[in-house]
């Protein structure tokens, strides 16, 4: 009787020290395990925390190509402008032959340099338009573009005029000139207005003024 009263104990012993044997394995295997699961827990909750401060930290797409403009166009854009107004140690300034012409009859600066005035304006043009920029920014790289081009045209205006013989002629031809210039200059103006709206700014829009009449541009 009492042997068959103990086996039952010592069987039933045996599985509390194997179930407790297991147990304690699992612990150890756990323990030994969590530094590792810890880390890589971490390191994921510093990227998911890093990708949402990054999104919300950078600047817009718009934000972006407004900048992209300010450094790449604008200065070519300035370098464009001074074809006109400012002129280099090559040439004179467009504006200079424009003068020249119409208050002396002059028609020395404008025949010498409106090849090398044309071949600027083509330079220029080539740098505008090769800027590699992101969609948000093209409308206003056509604006440039658009603009340049106009004062390019009226350079080969002027060059016609001063090959005009009529003085009435030469006068009117020289009006056009005027007129294309003034748009030139409002384009570039609605370029930099477009550049602000990309910026977060708000740029006014109205119509453009209008350009010097023929009656207003004759003596």
């Amino acid at each position: 009787m009492s042997e068959t009263t103990r086996t039952p104990t010592a069987s039933g012993g045996d599985r509390s020290t194997s179930r407790w044997a297991r147990i304690v394995l699992g612990w150890r295997r756990f323990r030994g395990r969590t530094p590792f699961a810890l880390l890589l827990a971490a390191v994921a909750c510093g990227l998911v925390i890093g990708v949402l401060v990054g999104r919300g930290t950078a600047p817009a797409p718009t934000v972006q190509a407004a900048r992209g403009i300010q450094a790449t166009l604008l200065p070519l854009a300035l370098d464009a402008d001074g074809i006109w107004t400012s002129g280099s140690e090559e040439r004179p300034p467009v504006s200079e032959g424009v003068v020249q012409l119409r208050r002396e009859d002059d028609t020395g600066v404008v025949l010498e340099h409106h090849d090398a005035w044309l071949r600027a304006y083509d330079a220029v043009l080539v740098q505008v338009a090769g800027v590699d920029l992101p969609p948000a920014a093209r409308a206003v790289q056509r604006q440039f573009i658009a603009s340049i081009t106009l004062s390019r045209d009226a350079v080969e205006v002027l060059a016609h005029a001063a090959t005009v013989e009529d003085p009435q002629a030469r006068q009117d031809l020289l009006t056009e000139v005027g007129r294309l210039r003034q748009r030139s200059e409002q384009l570039t103006q609605s370029a930099r207005a477009s550049m602000l709206d990309l910026d977060g700014q708000r740029a006014d829009v109205s119509p453009l003024g209008p350009p010097t009449t023929f009656q207003e541009g004759r003596p």
